[in-house]
C-alpha cells in the first residue's frame, strides 16, 4: 500500500483515488503576481524562475528553474525567501498561507490526484483494508477541517478533456 500523487499507469498496481486537489502557485509573502488569487497559463509561462522537485518538473517548459529540491519543506523555505515560485496543493501550504509566510494563487487547470496504490492481482489483507479505511477517514476529516480543498467533479472532467 502506498499513497502517491498523480501516478503513471502501471501494469502491477491498482489505484484508488482518495482525493483530487487543486494546485496553487506559491510565492513569497505579499507577492504582487499572486494578489488576484488565480493565474492564467500565460501568467505561469511568464514566471521568471521556479523551484522544482527532483522527481519531475511540473512547470511549463518555458519557465526556467533555479533550484531542484528533494521535498516540500525546502521548497517552501526557498520560495518564501523569494528565490523562485513553486507548485503545491493547498494541503501542503495551508499553514504557511494562514501564517502569511507564503502567498498563493490557484491554477484552475492543474490538479493533484492523491491515490492509493495496491499490488494488482494479490489479495488485500485485513490489515490493509483497515489502513485504507483509516486513510479515507483521515482524508474526509482533513476536507471537513478545510485543510484539503477538493476540485469539483466538473473541473476534473474538463481537465481530462484538455489533456
Amino acid at each position: 500500500l502506498a499513497i502517491v500523487t498523480t501516478p503513471q499507469p502501471n501494469d502491477h498496481l491498482d489505484y484508488e483515488t482518495l482525493v483530487v486537489e487543486p494546485v496553487f502557485l506559491i510565492g513569497p509573502p505579499r507577492d504582487p503576481r499572486l494578489k488576484r488569487g488565480r493565474l492564467t497559463r500565460k501568467e505561469v509561462n511568464d514566471l521568471p524562475t521556479a523551484v522544482v522537485p527532483l522527481s519531475r518538473n511540473p512547470f511549463p517548459p518555458d519557465v526556467p528553474f533555479s533550484l531542484r529540491v528533494e521535498s516540500t519543506t525546502p521548497m517552501k523555505q526557498i520560495v518564501g525567501s523569494g528565490l523562485g515560485y513553486g507548485l503545491l496543493p493547498f494541503s501542503g501550504i495551508h499553514q504557511e498561507v494562514a501564517a502569511g509566510t507564503l502567498s498563493a494563487a490557484l491554477l484552475p487547470w492543474m490538479r493533484a490526484d492523491r491515490v492509493l496504490a495496491l499490488p494488482r492481482g494479490r489479495p488485500v489483507s485485513r490489515a490493509t483494508r483497515e489502513v485504507v479505511a483509516a486513510l479515507k477517514e483521515v482524508c474526509s476529516n482533513l476536507i471537513d477541517d478545510g485543510k484539503i480543498l477538493t476540485m469539483p467533479t466538473r473541473a476534473i472532467v474538463r481537465n481530462r478533456r484538455k489533456s
